[in-house]
């Protein structure tokens, strides 16, 4: 019994040793749980709009056009002398006529409207895009082709009636963004387009489609992530798109000139030939649906 006893006081102190370092680890460990964190700082989240992707859209406007029509009045004129009873010709004389200028001017003015479609490459603060738009055109005007400019009175060849039936373009856009929303550019390219004359009293008509040119500037503003409105200004020439001639033979039948029993007559053929230049003045507003959205940007 004694040994015992003896043996057990060395086990009592170990198991009360072993209890109280545990009761002390696991009380550091819950003030370490429950003792306050450093404060560390959320990330920021920024939305950052980017033009980049494809777009399509609608535009309305109105064009401030210009129809030249320049060309050239030639002619012959023979007279000839028979005798009334033969009738024998007795004389014949062949002029040719000094050539005159021809010449027109007329406002070729409408409303316009159309789609376009196109892509944009962001890059930083610059912007690089290729657009592609077809018009309807409701531009019409008139105006006389004269012998002198300015069309004085008793100079008027004919009265032609001009409309540019419709017009595209194939354009390169070069822009910068002041803000993230708003783009300012400038853009340039192909430009083609119908213009179609009539002359009705002769009667006479001509045009053609043709290719041509085109440059001006605009501005865009992003209302939300997809869709945008734009102003735009487009300076636009088509070159010649068109020319004809018209050719009209007049005769004059006057007895007993230059003697008694003599007639004379006098045939005079004129021949017209001329070309029409357009150029065109165009201001237009667009809205446009750019499929994607912005890029969502941590930092």
């Amino acid at each position: 019994m004694f040994n015992f006893i003896f043996l057990g006081k060395p086990m009592k102190r170990i198991l009360i040793t072993g209890a109280a370092i545990a009761t002390l680890l696991t009380t550091n460990a819950l003030a370490a749980d429950l003792a306050p964190r450093p404060y560390t700082k959320a990330p920021v989240v920024a939305v950052v709009y980017d033009w980049t992707g494809f777009y399509i859209g609608g535009n309305a406007g109105y064009s401030w056009g210009r129809a030249s029509t320049d060309g050239t009045l030639t002619g012959t004129q023979n007279v000839s002398v028979f005798r009334t009873a033969g009738p024998d010709l007795l004389s014949s004389t062949n002029t040719v006529l000094a050539a005159l200028p021809l010449t027109g001017r007329a406002n070729v003015d409408g409303f316009i409207g159309g789609g376009q479609a196109g892509y944009n490459w962001q890059r930083g603060t610059w912007l690089f895009g290729l657009e592609g738009d077809i018009q309807y055109s409701d531009q019409r005007g008139s105006a006389d082709v004269c012998l002198v400019a300015g069309c004085a009175v008793g100079t008027g060849i004919l009265t032609a009636n001009y409309k540019l039936d419709w017009f595209g373009t194939v354009r390169g856009r070069v822009g910068f963004l002041p803000t993230e929303r708003i783009l300012l550019y400038a853009t340039g390219g192909l430009a083609y387009g119908h213009l179609s004359a009539t002359a009705p009293l002769i009667p006479l008509s001509w045009g053609s489609t043709r290719a041509g040119w085109t440059i001006g500037a605009g501005a865009e503003a992003a209302i939300d992530r997809n869709w945008s409105v734009k102003l735009e200004y487009l300076y636009m020439d088509l070159g010649d798109v068109g020319s004809s001639g018209a050719s009209a033979t007049g005769v004059v039948n006057q007895l007993n000139t230059p003697l008694l029993g003599q007639n004379t007559v006098t045939t005079t053929t004129l021949t017209s030939s001329f070309r029409t230049k357009f150029t065109d003045n165009i201001v237009r507003v667009g809205l446009n649906y750019r499929f994607g959205g912005p890029v969502v940007a941590k930092y």
